[in-house]
Formats: C-alpha cells, structure tokens, sequence
C-alpha cells in the first residue's frame, strides 16, 4: 500500500501539471490566431505560465520523496 501511495504521490502532479500545459498552449494558441500581431508577446507569456506550471509540479515531486523519506 505504501508504494501505491508513493506512485500516486508522482503520478498526480505530473497529470496536473500535463493537464494545465495543454490548457494553457491551447490557450495561446487561440489567442495568437485572434491576434497575431501580439503572437511575441503571448508567446513570452505561455512560456512564463508553463515554466510556473512545471515548477508547482516539480515541488509536488519533492514532496512526494520527503514523505517517503520521513
């Protein structure tokens, strides 16, 4: 049972946070094809929101290893 927990504990942030990255390129995406001039500036901010996406998800793992490890 404990190792179930520990492969939930993985496997949650990463589907969270794969979940939120297509959210948000699906996002960009429309927002670039309503207005393409804009596309650079979209594109900066896509890439700010996935890299705090992936962050939030990289802690979740951490957590994961300090539970198993305490």
């Amino acid at each position: 049972m404990e190792s179930l927990a520990f492969s939930l504990a993985y496997a949650v942030p990463a589907f969270g946070a794969t979940f939120a990255v297509s959210i948000i390129g699906n996002a960009a995406l429309n927002a670039a094809g309503r207005n393409p001039e804009k596309a650079s500036t979209i594109q900066q901010l896509m890439i700010l929101a996935i890299a705090f996406t992936d962050a939030l998800a990289i802690i979740g793992v951490i957590v994961a290893i300090l539970g198993k490890v305490m």
